[in-house]
């Protein structure tokens, strides 16, 4: 994931380093307070950012801890954003894998622009009820609605597309929308959001805003969440 601004009003990025307590070979991954009696900041897991400190923009080489025969420092510093109200930009993923986002194809047309069926897919299993879909392909491409119920292949929005839905038509679906749903579940290597899980868990991971694109412009591998980690060490809002 990477920076894109402050909802205080910034622009820029503050870094600090710190001492961390794994070895990480990957750049934009949310990092938390050490764990008592550790050495260091902590990797997030996929489902969980309490106690969030930042995010970071290198790597700090191989874990370390004992003397070294050469007298070399084992300290390994991170470069670690640290803003306490930064959003971030992270890609939704098809999948735990960052995999990208499947399509859906329109299996029964909708003449009031209201429910998106596709029989291949069932967006109630998991339930992408409360999360987002929009246009892909067809009159509607581009077009981003809430979702506020869904069935055995079929997702209903109720502020309607502003043209019918036709079969053939194609959409993308993510579990996540701007301001309601407060949690998401990151990918394996936690850059980026997986946008496949019905989210139960707790990222204490706000979404701000979303970046949703079609298939002008790539939406299955440059959709975005931008997103704020509601639980930050250095904020207000520390539990």
């Amino acid at each position: 994931m990477e920076f894109q601004y402050d909802l205080g009003g910034g622009s820029s990025a503050i870094v600090k380093k710190y001492q961390v307590a794994a070895t990480n070979t990957t750049i934009g991954r949310p990092y938390l307070k050490g764990a008592t009696d550790g050495t260091g900041l902590v990797v997030a897991t996929v489902s969980g950012a309490v106690d969030f400190v930042g995010v970071n923009i290198d790597t700090a080489g191989t874990y370390v801890t004992a003397q070294q025969s050469d007298n070399s420092d084992t300290a390994r510093l991170q470069s670690t954003i640290i803003n306490p109200l930064a959003v971030y930009r992270a890609r939704l993923a098809g999948g735990a894998a960052n995999e990208a986002l499947s399509i859906r194809t329109v299996t029964t047309a909708s003449t009031d622009g209201l429910t998106v069926t596709t029989s291949a897919y069932d967006s109630n299993i998991p339930d992408m009820n409360e999360g987002t879909v929009w246009g892909y392909s067809g009159a509607n491409a581009g077009k981003v609605r809430k979702i506020t119920s869904t069935a055995a292949n079929a997702a209903t929005v109720i502020v309607a597309f502003p043209y019918d839905i036709a079969v053939g038509d194609t959409f993308l679906f993510a579990g996540i929308h701007p301001l309601h749903t407060i949690t998401a579940q990151f990918g394996t290597d936690m850059t980026n959001i997986d946008a496949t899980v019905a989210i139960a868990g707790d990222a204490t991971v706000i979404t701000v805003e979303m970046i949703l694109n079609d298939l002008a412009g790539s939406g299955t591998t440059e959709s975005y969440a931008l997103i704020q980690f509601a639980d930050s060490l250095l904020g207000a809002t520390v539990t």
